[in-house]
C-alpha cells in the first residue's frame, strides 16, 4: 500500500481518525485538513494500520497537538506500530505530549 487513507469515526466528544498506509511529506496536508475539520474535545489518531511515518508526519502530530492544546482539546495517538513508536520516542514526541497533558487544567466544577 502506498499513500495515506484516513477514515473517520465520531463518538460523543471524541473523533477517531484511523490512518493507514504511509504518512509523509507528500500527504501530511490530507491528515491535517481532516483533523482541522473535527470539533470534538478529543481527537484520536489510530495508527494501527500505519506502515511508515517520516519526520514531517511526526512534526505534523506535534503541531496539531500544540494547536489542540491551545484550544483546551486533546490529541491522542494510539495503536502505534513498534517501529514507528521507537522513532517517535527517540525524537521526543511523547515527552512533548506529556508536557501538554501536565499543563491542562484538572478536574474542576
Amino acid at each position: 500500500m502506498s499513500g495515506l487513507e484516513v477514515s473517520v469515526h465520531r463518538e460523543k466528544d471524541r473523533t477517531v481518525l484511523r490512518v493507514a498506509g504511509e504518512l509523509d511529506f507528500s500527504n501530511i496536508n490530507q491528515l491535517q485538513q481532516e483533523i482541522e475539520r473535527q470539533d470534538t474535545k478529543i481527537v484520536e489518531i489510530d495508527c494501527s494500520a500505519l506502515q511508515f511515518m517520516d519526520s514531517s508526519g511526526a512534526g505534523l502530530l506535534l503541531s496539531i497537538a500544540r494547536v489542540l492544546n491551545l484550544q483546551n482539546r486533546i490529541l491522542e495517538i494510539t495503536h502505534i506500530p513498534e517501529h514507528i513508536y521507537h522513532d517517535l520516542d527517540i525524537i521526543g514526541v511523547f515527552r512533548v505530549l506529556e508536557s501538554f497533558k501536565a499543563s491542562r487544567p484538572t478536574g474542576g466544577n
